[in-house]
C-alpha cells in the first residue's frame, strides 16, 4: 500500500546539529495528522524537507509514491504539496480567496498570469473553486 506521506529513517543535519534524527511516519490520504514539540524539535525542518526546501541528509521521503528528497518545490507543488512562511506576503488589493488562487495557479488552466491578470478563465475558475 502507498501512503501518501511515508517517511523513512529521515535525518537533516546542518553541520553539527541535528535537527530531524531518524523520523519514520506514514500518513494515508484522509487522515489528519499533527505533528507537535517545543521548539527547535525539527517540525519546520521536517516540513521543509517534504516540501523539497532541503534534502534529507539520510533516509527517504516520498509523496504520494513520488520520492521527494533533492525535488525542487515547484515540482513538489505542482505534485500537490506546498507550504506556506510565517512571513508571508499577501497581494493587498485581492481577496482571501484571491489570494488562495493565485498560489493555487498550478491546478488551474489559467496559470499564475491568469491568476494575477485576473482574466476571464481564471474568474470562471475561482467561480467553480468557489462553489466547492
Amino acid at each position: 500500500m502507498t501512503h501518501l506521506v511515508d517517511a523513512q529513517n529521515v535525518t537533516m543535519q546542518f553541520g553539527g546539529l541535528k535537527a530531524v534524527s531518524d523520523v519514520t511516519l506514514h500518513i494515508d490520504a484522509g487522515e489528519i495528522v499533527a505533528l507537535i514539540g517545543p521548539n527547535g524539535a525539527g517540525k519546520t525542518t521536517f516540513f521543509n524537507l517534504l516540501t523539497g526546501i532541503y534534502t534529507p541528509t539520510e533516509g527517504t521521503l516520498t509523496f504520494d509514491g513520488m520520492p521527494v528528497g533533492g525535488v525542487k518545490p515547484h515540482k513538489i507543488a505542482i505534485a500537490g504539496i506546498s507550504r506556506t512562511f510565517q512571513n508571508i506576503r499577501l497581494f493587498q488589493n485581492m481577496t482571501a480567496l484571491e489570494n488562495v488562487m493565485v498560489g493555487r495557479h498550478t491546478r488551474t488552466a489559467a496559470g499564475p498570469l491568469g491568476a494575477v491578470f485576473r482574466t476571464p478563465g481564471f474568474k470562471a475558475e475561482e467561480r467553480k473553486t468557489e462553489s466547492e
